[in-house]
């Protein structure tokens, strides 16, 4: 790879990417040091690897590293604090950890979205959902958006599931979800989650008396030190930077129209 420098993650001595991919694995397979060390530098471990990611130059081993990475940050039992922590965005330090995870997660389009949905950041996650249709569609993205769909499903997400009761505090949330069904094509991931936007309530059939009276509660406020409209250019940057070396990988060369490979 490109990157050889020695650097030092949470104590441990990384001196190429086959050794972070080799401890990546060890992470997968619930290595019982890597558990320590999740439970102990879990913040560090992902703040450096995704400071790395942000300057390796081949840009698909950054995506399936990305991929590889929010794998565990999604599911991995030892990052439960982690994933709380992200999900509220209260504290200075998490919101560092969200800029600097997501300027790398930017490798890969739908787990840029994924980390919106973890940190509940539904308005930016439909913005960049809009942004995928100026993307190349490929099965390896469709593939992606299915998996996510099918992660939408899982115990992680049961706080998102719950919000779509609030119909009126959560539109950006209903009208990411819709923008993820509106990519897919008629699959099983595309009845999964036309059936559970099938289940989001009538705000009019929730309406109780009491209800009526209150006052609207507002809907989750972006976090002010966040510059969302610059986190989005920056998507849009990387993207871009991938299209390119796809199209010069294939001989297209500079010819940058948008095309579906299925």
């Amino acid at each position: 790879m490109h990157w050889s420098e020695e650097r030092n993650v949470s104590g441990l001595s990384i001196k190429s990417w086959t050794e972070i991919s080799e401890l990546l694995h060890a992470v997968m397979i619930k290595s019982d040091s890597w558990q320590l060390c999740l439970l102990l530098n879990a913040e560090n471990i992902f703040h450096s690897m995704a400071d790395i990611l942000l300057r390796e130059e081949d840009l698909k081993f950054a995506s399936t590293m990305v991929h590889t990475l929010n794998t565990i940050l999604l599911t991995s039992t030892e990052l439960f604090q982690l994933r709380n922590q992200l999900k509220d965005l209260k504290t200075p330090e998490s919101q560092n950890l969200f800029c600097c995870l997501y300027r790398s997660w930017c490798h890969n389009p739908v787990t840029t979205v994924s980390l919106c949905f973890l940190t509940q950041n539904y308005r930016h996650a439909y913005d960049l959902i809009q942004k995928f249709g100026d993307l190349e569609v490929t099965v390896d993205f469709l593939t992606e958006v299915d998996k996510l769909v099918q992660l939408i499903e899982c115990p992680i997400f049961t706080y998102l599931r719950l919000q779509l009761l609030d119909v009126k505090n959560n539109p950006y949330l209903i009208k990411a979800l819709y923008g993820l069904l509106m990519l897919l094509p008629q699959s099983s991931a595309f009845q999964l989650l036309s059936h559970r936007l099938q289940c989001v309530p009538n705000p009019e059939l929730l309406q109780t008396e009491d209800g009526l009276k209150a006052a609207p509660k507002s809907q989750k406020a972006d976090s002010p030190s966040i510059d969302y409209a610059e986190l989005l250019h920056h998507f849009e940057r990387v993207q871009k930077k991938h299209l390119e070396v796809r199209h010069q990988r294939s001989g297209r060369g500079d010819h940058l129209d948008r095309r579906v490979v299925l």
